[in-house]
């Protein structure tokens, strides 16, 4: 029987005057761009993974605000997606609107993603036609972040979704 990796992420949604703070790289193709987050600590919160990531990849520090979503992957379960022979792997990722507590002159973080090429403030309605993962997120982008602004709780479990 083949072990079971389950994997518990963060990412961090900030937003500055109609844009979003996003990496951008060449993983899993060139200009690919993601929301700033990556894998939990032992003994960390998801709050704090997400503050942590935020400044590791892009320099600005956040404080969490309110889960926006939480969302599960299963490879296994989708088609068309490439997973490894042999393996069992499932993620669990949050994400967490985050309020900016201090910016850096220019943006780049410390700990950067392997494949990372930059940082940028997007444009929130330019964001639609980026090649962007997870595409999920992506697609529901301007629900999270209004949900976001509203400054409550309101976010959903949206389940195995690619």
């Amino acid at each position: 029987m083949n072990d079971v990796y389950i994997r518990n992420a963060t990412s961090g949604l900030v937003v500055r005057d109609g844009h979003v703070l996003l990496g951008r790289g060449d993983w899993p193709q060139p200009g690919t761009y993601w929301l700033p987050g990556g894998g939990q600590e032992p003994g960390e919160t998801l709050a704090a993974c997400a503050e942590r990531e935020v400044l590791e990849e892009t320099g600005v520090r956040v404080t969490a605000g309110p889960m926006l979503l939480l969302r599960e992957y299963i490879p296994a379960n989708h088609s068309g997606d490439r997973v490894p022979p042999g393996s069992n792997s499932h993620r669990v990722d949050a994400l967490f609107w985050c309020h900016i507590v201090e910016e850096p002159d220019v943006l780049g973080g410390t700990v950067p993603d392997d494949g990372q090429t930059g940082v940028e403030w997007v444009p929130l309605d330019k964001v639609g036609a980026l090649r962007f993962i997870p595409a999920y997120v992506r697609d529901r982008l301007v629900h999270l972040v209004a949900l976001g602004e509203a400054g409550g709780p309101g976010g959903y479990y949206a389940g195995d979704v690619p």
